[in-house]
């Protein structure tokens, strides 16, 4: 029996940006104690930290306060 040859199939692009959201660079201040730290946000939810936490549209340090932390934008 001859052997048979298989054509490569053709590859279908792939969109990368189902895997990589958008991320928007945030600088949040901490009124207790005066931290300020680079967070980044997916659409409006935070990524992951160890010292930062969201609770809805809020954004907490964790230093003990529970005062949400103040968002700025960086330029």
């Amino acid at each position: 029996m001859p052997a048979t040859l298989e054509l490569p199939k053709k590859e279908t692009p792939v969109n990368l940006s189902h895997f990589a959201p958008a991320t928007d660079e945030i600088i949040a201040y901490c009124p207790k104690c005066k931290t300020f730290e680079t967070l980044w946000f997916a659409g409006d939810r935070l990524l992951q930290t160890r010292k930062f936490s969201q609770d809805d549209i809020q954004v907490y340090h964790d230093c003990g306060i529970r005062v949400p932390c103040r968002l700025y934008r960086s330029l």
